[in-house]
């Protein structure tokens, strides 16, 4: 019997690369606006980033420590003392949190997740920092992990390992919906998880075979139906 149901977030719920387009676009509002003496832009502090990466690894993993950390960077690199250059880059990374989490969900996603609750828990497992409460979906999902937060992003195992201990509940009780083939169609299945392809036509299919394979958010009920068909027969 299926009782969670769990998703990845960018790309299967709402299209990110607007998103990020715009987010980044404010932060670089903002930095213009407080901080004059500021050599660089968005896009040039990328360069940025092997240095910061390379001094210290251990952020690969924390995606929102790494930017703020790159923005910090660039502001000491403008001749900015470290402690201001510090409280800077954490009000900038503010900036930028903000508006990564103004997503408009793909059409009919919020009615079909909304019904979904009914029936089953739904949680987010993601790799990203879109965050559930700042999202406004704290009413939809109950439990929310990111891979910053875990200690390894997927295809690692630790997002699915939290959420089956979250949940108290087997691997063979969940579905894992997600839009990418090898982080989370093959991450899922190999831990024994069901599993929903959101397949947007742009990847490949890896190396397993999804348990259903979708296009739209609002096939997504018939899916598991199909699948709890499939767990209850097994």
């Amino acid at each position: 019997m299926i009782k969670v149901v769990a998703f990845d977030l960018d790309d299967t719920l709402w299209d990110v690369a607007p998103v990020i387009r715009r987010a980044e676009a404010k932060l670089d509002d903002w930095l213009t606006a407080n901080i004059e003496a500021l050599k660089f832009t968005v896009t040039s502090m990328r360069d940025l980033r092997k240095q910061v990466i390379d001094e210290n690894p251990q952020l690969i993993n924390r995606i929102t420590e790494f930017r703020r950390c790159i923005i910090e960077r660039a502001i000491v690199l403008s001749s900015i003392d470290q402690a201001t250059a510090t409280m800077q880059s954490h009000q900038a990374i503010e900036v930028f949190l903000q508006a990564r989490n103004q997503i408009e969900l793909f059409e009919g996603a919020e009615e079909v997740l909304v019904g979904l609750t009914r029936r089953y828990t739904l949680g987010a497992l993601t790799n990203g920092n879109a965050d559930i409460k700042r999202l406004g979906l704290g009413h939809i999902f109950s439990f929310a992990f990111c891979a910053e937060a875990v200690g390894a992003p997927k295809p690692a195992h630790h997002l699915f390992l939290a959420a089956l201990k979250h949940t108290g509940i087997k691997a063979t009780e969940m579905i894992y919906v997600g839009d990418d083939p090898r982080l989370d169609i093959d991450a899922a299945r190999s831990l024994g998880l069901y599993t929903i392809w959101m397949d947007r036509g742009t990847r490949s299919a890896g190396e397993y075979k999804a348990n259903a394979i979708v296009t739209r958010v609002s096939e997504l009920p018939g899916a598991i139906a199909t699948i709890e068909q499939m767990s209850e027969s097994s």
